[in-house]
């Protein structure tokens, strides 16, 4: 494990990077300080980038949001969401019962729209879409009657973001669709996953690039249990963002680097280790 201060140092060995957007580029409110400038130093070198996320909506919608901070097209190659992995799935397979019923918030309500599914109600329903909590739904417990009711049903679960939680600068913590999944698995019910960290969407990643077995790969994120964990089961090189989701263990801010004690002690926890640990892009 290698202490850098910014992608800088490490950049130069690798072609193809694997970036995540909240929490490494952004928190959701405000860019982070210095990651356009960088960005277009690496763009500059001749390097391959693609914004992975583990958002639950289409990549179109990921790319808005990065134009928006300021990150224009000329600074990556593609965008691939978690949301897009699962629209690609399901448009793949419409001889599929099209009846779901939506967990989630209204924004990502468009999510499948193009496509012939229609959602429904728990009980009509063949499977559950499920992009988050909801807008009126404050913790998992809240929509234990939803869980129970998949469960009564027998219904599969699409979890189209399995990150946990994500952390603003301020510190707040929003509690993401990966929790009411993994509460449901643990109810019993079965669960499919589109983002990271699993295989599918980094093996969709290489395609895209059209990248070959010897290529090498970097990838960035701020999330072990996804970013560093999928980069590492993928044979990838990984880098943790310490100020990101693991900044109040870490009792770091973006920019700034963790005591390496501490940092051991969250590998351990999770054991996971990613192979560099820095500051910010």
């Amino acid at each position: 494990m290698i202490f850098k201060e910014n992608l800088l140092e490490i950049y130069q060995d690798y072609t193809y990077f694997i970036i995540d957007i909240w929490g490494v580029i952004h928190d959701g409110t405000e860019i982070y300080p210095g990651v356009i400038e960088n960005l277009q130093k690496i763009r500059k070198s001749g390097k391959k980038i693609c914004f992975l996320s583990n958002a639950p909506r289409r990549s179109v919608r990921a790319e808005t949001l990065l134009n928006n901070f300021g990150i224009t097209k000329d600074l990556y190659d593609f965008v691939l969401t978690s949301g897009e992995a699962t629209f690609l799935y399901l448009q793949e397979n419409e001889d599929l019962d099209p009846r779901y019923f939506y967990m989630g918030p209204d924004k990502d309500l468009d999510l499948l729209d193009g496509l012939d599914y229609q959602m429904t109600k728990m009980s009509e329903a063949k499977f559950i879409v499920n992009t988050g909590l909801g807008d009126e739904f404050l913790t998992v417990e809240s929509r234990q009657k939803d869980l129970e009711d998949g469960i009564k049903y027998n219904l599969p679960m699409i979890c189209v973001n399995p990150d946990l939680i994500v952390v603003k600068q301020s510190g707040l913590t929003i509690l993401c669709a990966g929790l009411l999944a993994k509460k449901y698995q643990e109810m019993g019910g079965k669960v499919m996953y589109f983002g990271k960290p699993y295989q599918s969407v980094y093996d969709k990643v290489k395609k895209i690039f059209n990248a070959k077995q010897d290529d090498k790969f970097l990838a960035i994120g701020d999330g072990i249990e996804t970013d560093i964990k999928g980069a590492n089961e993928n044979n990838i090189d990984s880098v943790l963002i310490a100020g990101g989701i693991l900044g109040e263990k870490l009792n770091v801010k973006y920019r700034q680097l963790p005591k390496l004690e501490k940092m051991e002690e969250i590998c351990t926890e999770y054991d996971i280790r990613p192979k560099f640990v820095i500051a910010g892009l």
